[in-house]
């Protein structure tokens, strides 16, 4: 089961927000082609990100990582 992400789209600086609920870590997705990779897989539009939405971490930005 993949842990549940709260998102949404901030216009001001064209960046996806992203809080990941288990641990309260949050990373902000920045650059036109990491933006684009993230609505291409969440399949949303930046109007659709206006308000938080939920989902799972489909992407694996809070796996851990071993090395």
């Amino acid at each position: 089961m993949k842990a549940e992400i709260r998102y949404w789209h901030d216009e001001s600086n064209d960046q996806i927000h992203v809080i990941h609920i288990p641990s309260g870590k949050a990373r902000k997705l920045a650059g036109k082609k990491k933006v684009e990779r993230f609505l291409q897989v969440y399949r949303v539009t930046r109007d659709d990100c206006k308000r938080v939405r939920r989902g799972e971490d489909r992407l694996g930005l809070f796996k851990k990582k071993w090395f």
